[in-house]
């Protein structure tokens, strides 16, 4: 494993990190004890920086991080992160996912209408008072005093503009509940805000093969400004695969069409593919191989998908002449992919 300097900040972290998201399990799947063996592999791999956030299953995925690394909190990186928050009628259903897993597969048909019902149920929530409830609450699940780092979790631009979040923010690092404060941007134009404002320590886009808007519009400027960059969704929420490793990757499509589109642009990737490079590693190896790219967080929810991203480390890197065939291919799909957004 290498390691790189994040941005600005005091932090040395892996250059593959863990997405978190997954861990905790939901309607189709809970396995603690395979989430905890997954973690722990990791970390004996040498990945020391995990990113989750209050809401992945319901904080279920923090207090899994909790339990694994409790006894070796001083030897990774935990960032969380916060503002969206459920209504009650969606945390109850959440909730009643233990009681559905026994039938969940009679209701996988149902699996995109059920995420757009829990869409409607969620509300953005940046006031000082919620953040430092979350921070609180994370901290507790954690099993920790402090957070290396604390992402606002796709503050809308409104929010962005009125920057009103950066007093409490700083207050609590000032409190050493949070060492460093990021954001993880909903959109390019949001991480560009973003650049703008003072204290802000990272911020985390969406980038891979299929989408690579923030390489030539974020990573130069985040590179002179030495603010540190999270890629996240490096597979491209599990469409540079050959099956769906990822959550929901139809959360991308908003119609049958739009999604077979996205379907058709990542297999003129498969050229990537080698004896001895799979897809995904390939698709990996790009955004690795990208200048200002601090950390890429790929999921994981067992040992055959971390075992898949830590092969990525053996592989062959991709060649010029591979890099220049991904440039051409990728102004030829210079015309953005629809997108079906679930947050409202």
């Amino acid at each position: 494993m290498n390691y790189r300097q994040f941005g600005n900040t005091d932090l040395i972290v892996s250059e593959i990190g863990l997405g978190c998201q997954s861990l905790g399990g939901g309607l189709y799947h809970r396995d603690d004890g395979m989430a905890l063996r997954t973690l722990w592999r990791a970390f004996e791999a040498g990945i020391t920086f995990y990113d989750t956030s209050d809401h992945y299953s319901v904080g279920h995925s923090e207090e899994l991080i909790g339990r694994a690394f409790s006894s070796r909190r001083d030897r990774v990186i935990i960032s969380s992160k916060a503002g969206t928050r459920y209504t009650r009628t969606a945390r109850l259903a959440l909730h009643m996912r233990p009681v559905l897993r026994p039938v969940s597969g009679l209701l996988r048909p149902l699996k995109l209408t059920f995420g757009r019902l829990r869409s409607r149920q969620r509300q953005s929530d940046f006031s000082p008072q919620y953040l430092r409830h979350c921070v609180e609450h994370s901290l507790r699940r954690l099993k920790t005093d402090y957070l290396d780092l604390f992402q606002l979790h796709k503050p809308p631009p409104d929010i962005l503009r009125e920057a009103a979040f950066l007093p409490t923010l700083e207050s609590l690092r000032t409190q050493g509940k949070i060492r460093h404060y990021g954001v993880a941007c909903d959109t390019v134009d949001d991480a560009l805000s973003c650049l703008t404002m003072t204290g802000i320590a990272s911020i985390q886009v969406t980038l891979n093969l299929l989408d690579q808007e923030a390489i030539p519009r974020v990573l130069p400027l985040a590179k002179q400004r030495n603010c540190a960059v999270i890629a996240r969704n490096p597979r491209g929420q599990g469409h540079l695969t050959r099956e769906f490793a990822d959550i929901l990757a139809e959360d991308y499509a908003h119609d049958r069409a739009a999604f077979e589109e996205i379907q058709h642009r990542a297999r003129k990737f498969c050229f990537l593919e080698k004896e001895n490079r799979t897809l995904t590693q390939a698709a990996l190896q790009f955004v690795r191989q990208l200048a200002g790219v601090s950390v890429v967080i790929p999921r994981a929810i067992n040992k055959s998908q971390l075992d898949e991203i830590l092969g990525t480390l053996e592989c062959p890197p991709l060649s010029p002449d591979e890099l220049t065939a991904i440039s051409t291919l990728s102004s030829q799909m210079a015309k953005p992919i629809r997108r079906y957004r679930y947050r409202t």
